[in-house]
């Protein structure tokens, strides 16, 4: 298939049947040419994160609905019209015409002619400007405010920069900050000019790629060498393996995973980044509390299940995928977490719950309900980052004190 065949099936995949973007990308990417790829990855995620505004492009042409898979390549086409501005038109209209059935060519060529002659329709209504749920846009308005609502809903269609963090125990600030180009945020945390995931850095396992918020996790922990850790819900292993950069490769970390290709993956990350303080379980977290004895661990970090509505602008698909009442069994979820693991933790031991999402019922709310219960427990701190620059993606963090 051509790149474009390839973006569309992707597409369809992704919407029709729920694919995960990253995955299915992941694997379409390996089957075509290292020129193709960034084209098909622009498009596919393109269209994700525009899919109102590209709808709202052509809707009005039509007097009855379309095939689903008709209105996704013809909003994978008027999104390369209006938002990839090197890509020949022509070129655009005849390979959307050869991507479709035999009975739609027809249709699909004469609605983006029309689309093509009247231009860009641009619109007041954020949710269609930014291609956001109105029920979503509403339940940051309620939380947050107009204001952030709109900062969060702008932010989300930002391209997603790739942040680097020291991996301390093979390397120092020194030898990555006089390589030309690198751009560092703070003490860890960093940018650069160039490809990163292909850098010498970090194939020698030098270097993580890890989100600037993301990264704050862990430093609300503040973990200490000799420390025995419970990570409840571990993988890939990124915030694990900055625990154990934090230890100095000392004490012991368990980190459980209820998936054994998610477990895994925790045991590679480790092993490439050097850490062997770090056993891997896979378990739900909610039999931890059976598996292991009360008070046997000085800080628990549980990096919950939860919307990821602080993460659109690199899972774009969740935006058309999620309805409110998924949010409502998450919470649940997240409530058990946190009830069955809190009784493994020593007094005087710190749990830190996060989440990359923004809802204040899996966030403040969440820990709210958390202390009511577990009166032990004393909030000593909690933080919402919002997704407004390209660095940062949304995330809630809280610490929490066992008393004693």
């Amino acid at each position: 298939m051509n790149a474009r065949s390839v973006a569309y099936d992707c597409l369809c995949k992704i919407i029709l049947e729920g694919q995960y973007a990253n995955l299915m990308m992941r694997k379409a990417l390996e089957n075509i040419s290292d020129k193709d790829k960034g084209f098909v990855t622009q498009i596919v995620y393109g269209t994700l994160r525009n899919y109102r505004l590209c709808r709202y492009q052509w809707v009005d042409l039509i007097s009855t609905p379309c095939d689903r898979k008709i209105a996704i390549l013809l909003d994978m086409s008027v999104y390369q019209l209006f938002f990839m501005d090197k890509v020949p038109t022509y070129a655009i209209l005849n390979e959307a015409v050869d991507c479709a059935a035999k009975s739609s060519k027809g249709f699909v060529n004469a609605i983006l002619r029309k689309v093509e002659v009247r231009g860009k329709l641009e619109s007041s209504d954020i949710g269609v400007a930014t291609s956001h749920p109105e029920w979503l846009l509403n339940l940051w308005k309620s939380h947050y405010g107009q204001e952030q609502m709109e900062k969060i809903a702008q932010g989300n269609n930002l391209d997603a920069q790739v942040v680097g963090r020291l991996n301390t125990y093979k390397c120092n600030k020194e030898e990555v900050e006089q390589m030309e180009g690198v751009h560092f945020l703070d003490e860890l945390a960093f940018v650069a000019d160039f490809n990163l995931v292909q850098s010498d850095l970090f194939k020698e396992g030098k270097i993580v790629i890890q989100d600037e918020s993301s990264q704050q996790v862990v430093k609300m922990m503040d973990v200490k060498e000799g420390m025995r850790v419970l990570d409840c819900c571990s993988a890939p292993g990124t915030k694990t393996s900055q625990i154990a950069m934090m230890m100095n490769n000392t004490g012991e970390i368990i980190a459980n995973e209820l998936h054994e290709h998610r477990a895994k993956l925790v045991e590679d990350t480790m092993s490439k980044l050097g850490f062997t303080n770090t056993v891997v379980i896979q378990d739900d977290a909610l039999n931890l509390s059976q598996r292991f004895e009360e008070a046997s661990f000085d800080a628990i970090l549980v990096d919950a299940p939860c919307s990821g509505l602080g993460v659109l602008r690199r899972k774009p698909e969740i935006k058309s995928k999620i309805k409110p009442e998924n949010i409502d069994e998450i919470v649940q979820l997240q409530a058990n977490i946190l009830d069955s693991v809190q009784s493994l933790l020593k007094k005087q031991g710190v749990l830190v719950y996060s989440t990359c999402t923004l809802n204040k019922k899996e966030n403040e709310k969440q820990i709210e309900r958390f202390l009511k219960n577990h009166e032990e427990y004393e909030l000593i701190c909690e933080k919402t980052i919002f997704p407004t620059d390209a660095t940062k993606d949304g995330f809630y963090m809280a610490k929490v004190l066992k008393k004693g």
